[in-house]
């Protein structure tokens, strides 16, 4: 009888190697094939949108510095001093009574020399906060110290500042820094500069007086078109500014590509799409704006990575 010749473990092993890496071929052939095909269909049949008509305009805020003319009120005598129209600020007549102080049975009234905004309150820059003081240099521009008000009842001395008269009507006048862009440059250069005093305003046109470049910064000096009376209450403040306005068309960002050093998308021709050079920039949220080389009511493909020149087919 023969012996049984036993295989050894390396012969045993052969066959199981050779069928699992033919197993993970087959199956690498077909995740390839799979992706192929999806890739194909994709390419063939891509996802469509059309460019939108939009204005995209460019806002900043300019930090810094409100004048105006107004004219100190003082005491007439010591005594104790009350605000029979409150203590503002508030818009008076000239002759409107603003306070009176009283000492004893001696009463004496202090009346507005003028018409403008009453304000019972000072704080110690009235007559020195000018502009030939305020614009020279290009240092950051000084922080105001913050208005003391006068209490109803308090008591003061003779001479001693009890409030004070904005003069009206009369122009608000501001100095800041802001950002340079060339759309900024631009509008300072023409007197065009919209502003308004925060995001819920409607914009109005501001008069240049004065501008100069300081590094990446602008300086500016502007008659700003309305003089709201809180305004008053801080010689410092921001200015939102509205810096020119980009007429064009906005695409998906995904939709703008770069292909053989040229930024562009491809924009649909019937059944045929065409890459086409495009100028413009990204604008946020996803989208860009299309300054050139894309249509209103135009076709593009939104994925533009994956996209190619050719018939292509829509529905």
């Amino acid at each position: 009888m023969r012996e049984k010749k036993e295989q050894r473990p390396e012969q045993k092993l052969g066959p199981k190697i050779i069928y699992f890496f033919s197993v993970a071929a087959v199956a690498v052939i077909w995740i390839v094939a799979f992706k192929s095909y999806f890739e194909e269909y994709d390419s063939a049949h891509p996802e469509i949108t059309w460019a939108l008509p939009w204005v995209q305009t460019d806002t900043m805020t300019a930090s810094g510095v409100y004048l105006w003319n107004e004219t100190r009120l003082t005491a007439p005598a010591s005594g104790t001093v009350n605000f029979p129209s409150g203590a503002g600020p508030v818009r008076v007549g000239k002759g409107a009574l603003l306070a009176r102080v009283r000492n004893g049975s001696s009463l004496k009234d202090v009346r507005a020399p003028q018409e403008g905004y009453f304000l019972a309150g000072a704080d110690g820059l009235e007559g020195s906060w000018r502009y030939p003081t305020l614009w020279p240099g290009q240092d950051e521009l000084p922080n105001a110290a913050p208005v003391t008000m006068t209490r109803d009842g308090q008591k003061v001395k003779s001479g001693a500042v009890i409030g004070k008269i904005i003069l009206q009507p009369q122009d608000l006048r501001f100095i800041g820094y802001a950002d340079l862009t060339v759309k900024l440059e631009e509008d300072l250069a023409s007197n065009k500069v919209m502003v308004k005093m925060d995001a819920l305003d409607t914009p109005s046109h501001a008069q240049v007086r004065v501008y100069e470049r300081v590094g990446h910064r602008v300086k500016m000096y502007l008659t700003v078109p309305w003089f709201p009376p809180d305004v008053t209450l801080s010689r410092n403040g921001d200015l939102i500014i509205e810096a020119g306005a980009t007429a064009g068309v906005t695409v998906p960002e995904s939709a703008v590509v770069m292909r053989n050093g040229f930024r562009g998308a491809f924009v649909m021709k019937g059944s045929e799409a065409t890459f086409s050079k495009v100028g413009g920039r990204s604008i946020g949220g996803g989208r860009y704006l299309v300054t050139s080389g894309v249509n209103l009511g135009d076709a593009v493909i939104v994925n533009g990575s994956s996209a190619r020149e050719g018939r292509v087919r829509l529905w």
